[in-house]
Formats: structure tokens, C-alpha cells, sequence
């Protein structure tokens, strides 16, 4: 008995063609979508925050995002970050009921307004805090409670994008500057430098005829803020369990540090193999940049290679 091949499709069966030709095309309806009243409030509110947070983002927080030497260089990540956190989660959220719900209107416009009267004396954690509290309050009201929740950590994320660190920085920068220029040293003495320190903070290598000054924006504390957003983000996606969770967060703080002092280390291999390139200001001021980013992208390879280990697939 033989079996005959065919190609012609089953009884009732269209053939692939006529399912290919049938399928819709999905286009998105825009003047459907401007009619929609639910997206004319989420437009209207968020004209509403811009507006009454221009003059902060503007002035405080661009501004420090776009200081390569400054503490919140990694800022721009950070929104990107949180788009990430939203889209992580999107196939369980979209399905979420949209309820507008209006009483959020009430503290919403009772914290633009304060933003609104207190901006002529920008205070940064407080104007941080009520632009988090604007964006979340404009998801409940637009969304409802559901959508709020799901909200709350990428919103809530996006707070170490933003200045309000200022007080822990000035308590902590002397003590990393000194631990960084400790870490420094040694690496130059194993590598066979032969580096002489001149006090915490200042270290000589023979060949090159300038000081390596471990600066504040030297310190650590740039490299460690960063870091620790970066192990905030990967808890976030990788939904560990509280232990490893716990080795994530006692390892972030160290490895940031100990990275740091290598990088220091490094620069002063560089300007004492090659001292007159490394003398000129300018070179000498790209290599301490580039080395930042050097040392950032490190920490990132190993946090994610740590979280892997721990079982984040």
C-alpha cells in the first residue's frame, strides 16, 4: 500500500497563499489614537510635568548628566534602564485594565503645583522626589491602581538617574579618595613601578615628572554610584531569590572600589611607560576619561557574569 504525496491543502484548508493574502496589516491608527480620550489625558499630564519641570531637568539634572567628570554621568542609561523594566514586563501588564481614575488628580496637581511655587529655589532631592511622585500619580490616573503598581519599580528606578546622593557624597568622598590612592599604590608596587606616596591622595611614579592626584571625581564614588545601579537593575530583571540578591549587593561597593584603584594603577603604568605623551594636559585628561568608562564597562561585565553564575538565564 502506497501513500501519494500531494501539496494540494486538506478540505477546507486555504491554501498558504490565501492565508498570506488574508492576514490584515497592522497599521496604527493615529487619528483614532488622538481621538482616544484616555491618551489626550496622558498627553495633557505629561505636558503638565514637563512644564513645571523644565527648569530642573534643564538646569540640574541635564546639566550633571553631561559632566563626564561629575557623579551622575551614567544618568542618560538610567531612562533607558527603565524603558527596559517596563517592556521586561510588558506581556503580563498590557493585558491590565485601563481605569482612569480621577481622585489621583488631587495630589497630582498638589505636587505640580508646589514644584510650580518652589522652583525659584530648586532644592534637589525634593524637586527628585516630587517628579517621581508627578510620573507615578500620572500612571494612576491614566491607568489605575493595576497599571501604578506594575509601575512602581521602573519609576521608582529612575530616582539614581537623579541628584539626591549630593549629602552621602560629601560625607563619603575623603574616605574612598584615601582607599582608591591605597589600592593604587600597591597594584604599582607589584607591577615594579616603584611608586613613592607622597601623602593619601598623591603618588609619584620615577618617569613621570607630574603628581597623580587622586582628585574627588577620583574618589570611587562615581564608578561605585554607577555600579550600584547597575546591580539595582540586574536584581530587577533577574528575579533572584533574597540570598543572592544580598552576595549581589554586598559585592557592588568593593568591586567598584578595587576597580577603581586598577584604574588609577593603570594610569600611572601609562604615564610613567610614555611620560612625555602623557604630560600634555589634553592626552593625559582623555586617558583619565577613557580609563573611567574602561573601568565602568569591567564592573558591568562582571556583575553580569556574577549574575549568570547566581542563575539569571
Amino acid at each position: 500500500m502506497s501513500v501519494s504525496e500531494s501539496s494540494q491543502p486538506l478540505a477546507g484548508m486555504p491554501a498558504a497563499e490565501e492565508v498570506v493574502k488574508e492576514r490584515p496589516e497592522r497599521k496604527l491608527d493615529w487619528a483614532g489614537l488622538l481621538r482616544n480620550q484616555t491618551f489626550q489625558l496622558a498627553i495633557v499630564l505629561l505636558a503638565a510635568i514637563v512644564f513645571c519641570f523644565w527648569p530642573f531637568f534643564y538646569q540640574e539634572v541635564l546639566k550633571k548628566w553631561m559632566d563626564m567628570e561629575g557623579y551622575y554621568a551614567h544618568g542618560f542609561l538610567i531612562p533607558v534602564c527603565a524603558a527596559y523594566l517596563v517592556w521586561d514586563k510588558w506581556d503580563r501588564i498590557k493585558n491590565f485594565e485601563v481605569k482612569t481614575t480621577w481622585w489621583a488628580l488631587i495630589p497630582m496637581f498638589g505636587v505640580l503645583f508646589l514644584t510650580y511655587l518652589g522652583m525659584r529655589s530648586i532644592l534637589t532631592t525634593l524637586l527628585s522626589g516630587m517628579l517621581l511622585a508627578a510620573i507615578w500619580l500620572s500612571v494612576m490616573v491614566v491607568g489605575g491602581w493595576k497599571w501604578a503598581k506594575a509601575m512602581i519599580a521602573p519609576v521608582g528606578f529612575m530616582i539614581l538617574g537623579l541628584p539626591v546622593f549630593d549629602k552621602i557624597i560629601d560625607s563619603t568622598t575623603g574616605r574612598l579618595q584615601e582607599l582608591s590612592a591605597s589600592i593604587a599604590y600597591h597594584f604599582l608596587e607589584i607591577v615594579g613601578t616603584h611608586p613613592l606616596r607622597e601623602n593619601t591622595t598623591t603618588i609619584y611614579v620615577p618617569n613621570f615628572t607630574k603628581q597623580l592626584d587622586i582628585a574627588v571625581a577620583c574618589s570611587g564614588l562615581k564608578t561605585t554610584i554607577a555600579v550600584c545601579s547597575a546591580v539595582i537593575f540586574f536584581m530587577l530583571i533577574a528575579r533572584l531569590s533574597w540570598w543572592k540578591n544580598l552576595i549581589m549587593a554586598l559585592i557592588a561597593i568593593p568591586l567598584s572600589v578595587a576597580i577603581n584603584g586598577l584604574r588609577i594603577g593603570l594610569i600611572g603604568i601609562v604615564a610613567n611607560s610614555i611620560p612625555n605623551w602623557a604630560s600634555d594636559g589634553d592626552h593625559f585628561k582623555q586617558m583619565h576619561d577613557v580609563s573611567g568608562y574602561v573601568a565602568l564597562g569591567i564592573c558591568f561585565v562582571l556583575l553580569g557574569w556574577i549574575t549568570r553564575r547566581l542563575g539569571y538565564k
